[in-house]
């Protein structure tokens, strides 16, 4: 956390002379998170809202920001999906398996359940690149992965601005474990309905 705090501060120094820089830092660090599964992306999206904020103002600035972070993570996973799956599947099969994370999302995804699948890539606290690479080993169509990736994205980059600048996580990282309380509420209730709804259907259906 201390070397991304460093890098982090350098960027911001950097930005304060070259201007310009603010919104290609804030797509590349998102390009970079979807490749490394170790980066907080909480921590990235909610530096790049305070950057791009204090240079564009609040509103222009959280709205770049959830552009640019949604569109340098969303292309990102796309073309790692797409190389993994055409040139680079037997490698990273044994990576998969042997992260808990990946494991246990390659199981949902094998299963078929869609609905959990698209929990799993929502929450922004998995690495999300360990569920790509899964993703890029099954069957899963191109169009189907299209929409549960984008739509994860753009829950996640908008989970994390709004939350995170209620609980102010840049300046007080801690304050993470509140957005993780948060979102597992969110997961619960959607579950709840997810398990009256099927058994609803259960009924219905005899």
């Amino acid at each position: 956390m201390n070397i991304i705090q460093q890098i982090l501060d350098f960027i911001a120094q950097l930005i304060q002379t070259h201007l310009w820089f603010a919104p290609f830092a804030t797509f590349f660090m998102m390009v970079i998170e979807a490749i490394f599964p170790w980066l907080p992306m909480s921590v990235m999206i909610s530096f790049s809202v305070s950057m791009m904020s204090s240079i564009y103002g609040g509103f222009l600035g959280t709205l770049y920001t959830i552009l640019l972070s949604v569109t340098g993570s969303f292309l990102t996973m796309l073309l790692i999906f797409l190389l993994i799956r055409k040139v680079l599947a037997k490698y990273f099969i044994q990576k998969v398996e042997n992260n808990k994370y990946g494991k246990k999302f390659l199981n949902v995804l094998e299963n078929k359940n869609m609905t959990l699948a698209l929990l799993l890539l929502c929450n922004p606290f998995l690495p999300s690149s360990i569920m790509n690479y899964a993703l890029a080993l099954t069957k899963v169509k191109l169009g189907k992965y299209v929409f549960l990736t984008l739509i994860s994205r753009i829950v996640n980059v908008l989970f994390v601005v709004f939350l995170g600048s209620i609980f102010n996580i840049q300046e007080k990282p801690l304050n993470v474990l509140w957005m993780m309380i948060a979102y597992f509420i969110l997961f619960g209730i959607f579950a709840i309905y997810e398990y009256i709804r099927a058994k609803k259907q259960s009924k219905s259906a005899k």
